[in-house]
């Protein structure tokens, strides 16, 4: 049966795969102008733009339970990853181009799932250390590389999150950035040296978005590739039953 590339990001996914919730996810998303991500575009891939410019999203997730769908979620682990990726039209298999996630840099604090990552859905994640500190009156998000130095730090205002997007947004409502920036159920990753683009899919229940501000501190993809904008918005949800798909689909490009 040939691979529905079409899914809805809330329909299930068919056959054995990965199961687990999101407890927390933040989406802090930054403009950029596209020739920025230049270097991070495939032979045939087009940037999905909005209000003139590319999007990279620094994507937070806690998960917990994470098992196979046939096993019972006690049994199942917990992590954080953190990807910076940004979305584009991409080329499939059956000859289409389709809006996706594209992963532009994936870390992970858990070791065991920086090694199953790459072996079955194929993203090359990096093991770095990746916390998530709870205040009264915040959030804050800090990743370290070995040696303690700052790669990323976000502080989200917990008053900030409402149903309405901040003053001052590109967007025009919650909903058209929730459509824009999440509303697919494929991601990729460009492996360049070997030629070949991995699609994965990840797909979720219905979910309730709020949104706020945050004030980042330090942002080291950014920072690579010339930039060093505030983040536009900062989407949010809880508690959320995900799936993952157990192996990723390569095509040779």
């Amino acid at each position: 049966m040939p691979t529905n590339y079409d899914i809805s990001p809330t329909e299930p996914l068919p056959g054995l795969h990965l199961d687990g919730t999101v407890t927390r996810r933040f989406l802090i998303s930054y403009p950029v102008p596209p020739e920025s991500l230049d270097r991070f575009l495939l032979p045939g891939g087009e940037l999905a733009t909005h209000g003139g410019v590319a999007w990279v999203s620094a994507c937070f997730v806690n998960i917990k339970n994470m098992r196979l769908s046939i096993a019972p979620a006690e049994v199942g682990i917990g992590f954080n990853y953190l990807i910076h990726r940004t979305l584009a039209y991409l080329p499939y298999p059956d000859g289409k181009k389709r809006k996706s996630v594209l992963v532009l840099e994936p870390n992970i604090n858990r070791k065991l799932f920086s090694s199953l990552g790459r072996m079955t859905a194929g993203v090359r994640f990096l093991f770095t250390d990746i916390k998530l500190a709870k205040r009264p009156e915040s959030w804050t998000i800090l990743m370290q590389d070995a040696s303690g130095m700052p790669l990323f730090e976000a502080e989200i205002s917990r008053s900030s999150i409402k149903p309405e997007l901040p003053y001052g947004s590109r967007f025009s409502s919650l909903e058209e950035a929730d459509r824009f920036l999440l509303g697919v159920a494929y991601g990729a990753e460009w492996h360049q040296d070997s030629g070949q683009l991995r699609l994965f899919a990840e797909t979720h229940d219905p979910w309730q978005a709020c949104v706020g501000t945050c004030i980042t501190g330090r942002n080291a993809f950014l920072e690579g590739i010339g930039q060093c904008p505030e983040a536009d918005h900062v989407i949010t949800m809880a508690q959320v039953p995900h799936s993952f798909a157990m192996f990723g689909e390569d095509i040779r490009l």
